[in-house]
């Protein structure tokens, strides 16, 4: 929420009062058997896209984090890890594991020196083949000083630093497919740090209501140039009181706000309309007569504000609505997502994605009684993401819902926070690498002039990475924190089910004022960089249950208030008893714990089209352990209209693993989601999990649900693949029609198809242009779920592809760094050299399967600090890798830096191979083999062609 930086103070504890504590003891819980049940938390919201983290992806750039040192780029990525490409040739490789049509990336590119906006492109490969490039930019990162920050980079105290950009694909790539963001020679940036990518199936555009009113019908410009006010109003007149307003696909400049009451206004989708400008919002009245029966759903706002300016209303959602929804709203780049000013009633937020801007998510502000925030995801804000804040000038907020979100990243304050009010409820919620500045996780407090705090229900929420280091303050802050600064907070405040880990400081914490009545039930706490508890202040709490364990400090609590601070014991605690620590703070031991965690393969699960009620077959799901120890199982639970059962047990040993096995079962028609979340050996791990309820009668499923077919060299066929149709309803199925699109053609024997039986397509692929080739497998039937679908891909490779880039490559020997990969990472800056004095030496490239090739190309590094040289190579060829011929005789070949950039060509007849190898026998610049560049290309007809060189040495070598 909105605040000032703050002027806080450490409780400073005399050397005296500790020897005291230590002495006593009395204030640690005694020893508890280590019984007690291990808390599962929440998953928070139901997404509709995987994500994949860039440090998990292929990549030639580096690896940066983890870090938890504010002002570093890693602080503030997802896991506290990223990938910084620097310079041309550098990419980081995402495969998609579901899918797709669409794909979003966080990102960051360096600031200008005075802070002044530019734009950078970053090219974008999908399954190799070139797209339009990707502009980025330092508009809405990099924020400087102290609150409310300025765009200056002199001011110091850098942070804010990542940003988001989207594409929607006018087709959707099958799981599996490669989505390269590379450096190339016109990206201008000085370096790209990415931090993850999305990937989703985006639905099509939703029809327009019957009984609406088209902004379009009104003068609204689809394009974004003119500005639509005029038109949206005038659409809002004409729906009439309790009407709808339809925005169609399309964008639409609206540069300032649209007052709502008593009106629905929807979009065909936040990937299809939207709203822009320098600061557009959607305002109901001001209270005390809110606006009522107001419903804004499916589209997206996207604002241009470039800085924090808390006397500007420049959010996307505004004033007060009462017995009203917001559905499915994507916004970024406004100061507030929502910023709720009360007294209302009744309103709830759903399905939000909140990205990017320069204050909070969402904020209810006062007097906003009986609201949710429910199932959306909240990430990279400014401030808290999600906030009810009691202002006592307003009134309190009172029975408030904050349930089943996803919050992250927030850069300043907390993920979730209740400032004051009573009867309010935090539930399922999932708080991830929130309070990078300042905040923690989930914090209760009496601060901000807020109404004294009530009845507070925490339960069932999962905090991860939490907390940082207070700058003013000089301690950390907790994953979960009360603080009764502006007055003693007596609750009851209720916590259950609670699962926090690796937090980087302590797990949970009370600070400043008088803090009662805290109840901490089934909390489990695993890995902490200093405390598990952190008792900072006066007050009284009952621990039931809470078990703590890879604890940082010494000491699992930390306690200078003696008496002043009383714990009651409800038993089953564990991991938490001994004396308390007072004294300095110790240097926290940062995440991860452990350091090699437990992992899940594969990362999403589609389990297709599924008669409402019935039960699918099962999928698997492996869960690793690559450790040295047994990893601890806390819990593995399916969300949705899916179930589970596992293999795991309380604990998967050391380099072992364990199965899940998940079924759906749709209990309604359409499209539905859930997750598979597996918390094991201090970390949580999720599966995506998806599937299409249908209506009983023929239900066909194509399993695989794609094809993905090799490189093949253009006009030759590649080998069919299978795939099979099967009938999983409740009555026999027709098949009027199957077709293969694109390059791709078919033969079945599909017909009438009883209950449980299958029929085969098979599909062939040809090529008719180099570069990616999709098309569509479509069968037509009188399925309930027709048509049935399987997305279908393969490359087509002309005579200029390059089919050694990225294959494996290998060597008689290498001088270490210059290793044999780098000749096939495409990157002319490395080289591969071989062991000096010892001809001959070769170089080996594996294509993967056998291709007619007929050109191999080698390079040197273009710089003419590497002198012209003739190497004496041959060049042989294998279909096993064991038994190579000679396809073109020993010569000697001119690289030169000035005649032909140290690049030389061979061309010979036609010949099948899978493995290439060049045998060097002699350099005349150098004793040892060298090429930074192996290139095969597929075959065509030319001469032979031979060099002559003269001497030369790198002199940089």
């Amino acid at each position: 929420m909105f605040k000032p930086a703050r002027d806080l103070r450490r409780r400073l504890a005399s050397v005296a009062t500790a020897a005291l504590l230590v002495t006593g003891g009395a204030f640690a819980l005694a020893g508890q058997p280590a019984s007690a049940a291990t808390a599962t938390g929440g998953n928070g919201a139901s997404l509709p896209y995987v994500e994949v983290q860039a440090e998990s992806a292929a990549t030639n750039g580096s690896v940066i984090g983890p870090s938890y040192a504010q002002g570093q780029l890693a602080d503030e990525a997802s896991g506290r890890k990223a990938v910084t490409l620097s310079g041309s040739g550098k990419y980081v490789t995402f495969t998609t594991p579901v899918a797709t049509n669409s794909i979003d990336f966080r990102y960051s590119i360096p600031d200008s020196s005075d802070g002044s906006v530019y734009n950078a492109p970053l090219s974008l490969y999908v399954n190799g083949t070139k797209q339009s490039d990707f502009s980025l930019t330092n508009a809405y990162s990099w924020y400087y000083g102290s609150y409310p920050f300025t765009n200056t980079p002199s001011s110091g105290t850098q942070h804010h630093f990542f940003d988001e950009v989207h594409r929607l694909f006018s087709t959707t790539y099958p799981a599996g497919t490669t989505f390269k963001l590379q450096v190339d020679a016109g990206d201008t940036a000085s370096s790209y740090t990415i931090d993850f990518a999305d990937f989703e199936q985006v639905g099509a555009a939703l029809p327009q209501p019957a009984g609406s009113v088209s902004v379009t019908s009104k003068g609204a410009d689809s394009s974004g140039v003119a500005d639509s006010t005029s038109a949206f109003n005038a659409a809002i007149a004409a729906a009439g009181s309790g009407g709808t307003v339809w925005i169609p696909p399309g964008t639409y400049n609206i540069p300032g706000h649209i007052a709502v009451n008593n009106v629905t206004v929807a979009g065909a989708g936040m990937w299809y309309s939207t709203v822009t400008g320098a600061a557009p919002g959607f305002y109901g009245n001001s209270a005390p007569s809110p606006s009522t029966n107001v419903h804004l759903q499916n589209f997206a706002i996207f604002g241009n504000v470039q800085e924090r300016d808390d006397s500007a209303q420049v959010n996307g959602i505004g004033g007060a609505m009462s017995s009203s929804t917001v559905s499915n709203i994507w916004i970024e780049h406004d100061k507030v997502g929502a910023w709720m000013d009360g007294p209302m009633d009744g309103l709830t937020f759903s399905g939000m994605r909140i990205r990017d801007t320069t204050a909070d998510g969402i904020n209810f502000h006062g007097g906003v009684t009986n609201s949710k925030v429910t199932n959306s995801d909240i990430r990279n804000t400014g401030d808290d993401g999600i906030a009810t804040w009691a202002d006592s000038s307003l009134g309190a907020d009172a029975n408030d819902t904050i349930s089943n979100n996803t919050v992250q990243l927030q850069m300043l304050a907390n993920g979730i926070a209740i400032y004051g009010g009573h009867d309010n409820t935090v539930s399922g919620n999932l708080v991830e690498d929130t309070g990078i500045n300042q905040g923690g996780g989930i914090t209760v407090a009496q601060r901000f002039t807020s109404t004294p705090v009530g009845l507070t229900t925490v339960s069932n929420n999962t905090m991860i990475r939490d907390g940082d280091l207070d700058p003013n303050w000089q301690f950390g802050v907790g994953a979960l924190w009360f603080d009764g600064s502006q007055g003693s907070i007596t609750g009851p405040v209720n916590v259950s089910n609670a699962l926090i880990e690796q937090s980087p400081y302590e797990g949970v914490q009370w600070v400043e004022g008088t803090v009662s009545g805290i109840s901490l039930n089934n909390v489990t706490i695993a890995g902490t960089g200093t405390f598990a508890l952190q008792e900072q202040t006066g007050g009284a709490a009952t621990f039931t249950g809470v078990t703590a364990t890879g604890v940082g400090a010494s000491s699992p609590v930390y306690n200078c208030e003696g008496g002043n601070f009383t714990v009651t014991d409800g038993g089953g605690n564990s991991g938490i008893s001994g004396t308390p620590f007072c004294g300095p703070w110790p240097t926290p031991v940062f995440p991860p714990y452990p350091p090699s965690s437990v992992t899940t393969n594969p990362g999403a699960l589609n389990f297709g089209s599924v008669v409402n009620g019935t039960t699918s077959s099962a999928q698997t799901v492996t869960v690793s352990n690559p450790t040295g120890s047994a990893a601890s199982v806390s819990s593995i639970a399916a969300s949705g209209d899916f179930a589970q059962t596992n293999t795991c047990g309380s604990s998967i040993a050391a380099n072992g693993s364990c199965t899940v096995s998940v079924t759906f079962k749709p209990t309604t028609t359409g499209a539905r989601s859930g997750s598979l979340t597996v918390n094991a050996g201090g970390v949580t791990d999720t599966v995506a999990l998806s599937g299409t309820g249908t209506a009983p009668g023929p239900v066909l499923t194509a399993g695989p649900s794609s094809l993905s077919f090799p490189s093949t060299v253009v006009g030759s066929s590649a080998a069919a693949q299978k795939i099979t149709v099967t009938n999983s309803g409740t009555a026999s199925a027709t098949v009027s029609g199957v077709a293969a699109t694109g390059d791709f053609s078919q033969t079945n024997n599909c017909s009438t198809i009883a209950v449980g039986a299958s029929c085969t397509v098979n599909v062939t692929f040809k090529p008719t242009t180099s570069g990616a080739r999709t098309g569509t497998l479509t069968v037509t039937s009188n399925a309930n779920n027709s048509p049935t679908t399987a997305a279908l891909s393969g490359s087509g490779i002309g005579s200029t592809t390059n089919i050694a880039a990225g294959r494996p490559a290998s060597a008689s020997s290498s001088n270490s760094p210059y290793v044999a990969s780098n000749f096939t990472d495409s990157d002319p800056s490395t080289y591969w050299e071989s062991q000096n004095g010892a001809f001959p030496q070769w170089a080996q490239v594996d294509l993967g399967q056998n291709y007619s090739v007929g050109k191999v190309t080698l390079k040197l590094p273009p710089s003419t600090a590497w002198g012209t040289r003739t190497q004496t190579l041959s060049v042989q060829g294998s279909t096993d890798g064991s038994n190579f011929s000679t396809i073109v005789g020993s010569a000697g070949y001119t690289f030169d830096p000035s005649a032909n950039n140290n690049t030389v060509t061979i061309t010979f007849n036609a010949t099948t191979a899978r493995y290439l190898r060049v045998n060097i026998t002699a350099n005349t610049g150098w004793s040892a083999g060298q090429l930074s560049d192996f290139e095969v290309f597929p075959s065509g007809t030319a001469s032979i062609v031979h060099g002559t060189g003269l001497a030369g040495h790198p002199e940089s070598l």
